[in-house]
């Protein structure tokens, strides 16, 4: 089946207005505030380390001494170190939980069986996922442009992971076929869904707001941004692939653009 842009949009903000699009912006920007506070309290951790192991007499500027880094919150390193590690796993979980939700033809807010064989699954999407960032890093480190066509041949990854429960290098693989196949309509919603992330923090970046305010503002809208996002990349490999999630009766895609 072909990939319909139009249709994959206007799908995406269905679901994202949708009661199981409420569910989820809700969980993400939860997740996105308890790790914008963590990984802020981890630097701050970090610094305050850095800062007690200097020679006494070394000069540190006052901005470094302050604690002013926003949303930080004084926690022991341990602490932070082990609460970043937990919600790291935990948001791939929600991830996983949420590509399955927006890939059913269920009604319910949270369809029946989206948890199975979950933790076998977010240890594929770990993994996967690693291996696509430091293939992406590399690519970027190289000219940037590999970078960017390597980004773009694993956009269905996190897809053929949680729908297909395919292995590490067999999604890596599929979704280089499913882009291959459908190459200038992944291409404009890949773009397209940048440009509207770099637009939202762009714009909040210039307002004139206290920087925990800002903060906390852009993690809530950064966050629902994402879920609007993952659900048009999964509407997207959905038509692409003519499939959807084994617990749920699948859905004709609609003619159009």
């Amino acid at each position: 089946m072909s990939l319909q842009i139009g249709r994959a949009f206007q799908d995406g903000i269905d679901e994202l207005l949708s009661e199981r699009g409420a569910v989820f912006s809700g969980a993400f920007v939860l997740l996105g505030l308890l790790n914008a506070v963590v990984w802020a309290s981890l630097s701050q951790a970090l610094l305050d380390l850095f800062i007690g192991r200097l020679p006494e007499g070394a000069q540190v500027s006052q901005a470094a001494t302050a604690g002013s880094v926003s949303l930080a919150i004084d926690l022991p390193l341990a602490v932070t170190g082990v609460a970043a590690l937990v919600l790291f796993v935990g948001g791939e979980a929600l991830n996983v939980v949420a590509v399955r939700a927006f890939a059913s033809g269920d009604q319910d807010p949270i369809p029946d069986d989206v948890t199975r064989r979950l933790g076998r699954t977010v240890g594929v999407a770990i993994a996967a996922g690693l291996l696509v960032a430091i293939a992406v890093a590399i690519g970027i480190f190289l000219l940037i442009i590999p970078g960017l066509v390597l980004a773009l041949l694993f956009f269905f990854v996190r897809q053929e992971v949680a729908l297909n429960d395919s292995g590490v290098i067999e999604s890596i693989g599929n979704s280089i076929s499913v882009v291959g196949d459908n190459l200038l309509p992944t291409v404009v919603i890949a773009v397209v869904l940048a440009a509207i992330g770099i637009a939202v923090s762009l714009l909040f970046g210039m307002l004139p707001l206290p920087s925990a305010i800002s903060a906390t503002v852009s993690t809530v809208l950064s966050s629902v941004v994402g879920v609007f996002g993952l659900a048009v990349t999964t509407v997207a490999y959905v038509q692409a692939t003519g499939s959807t999630d084994d617990f749920a009766d699948g859905t004709e895609p609609a003619s159009g653009f």
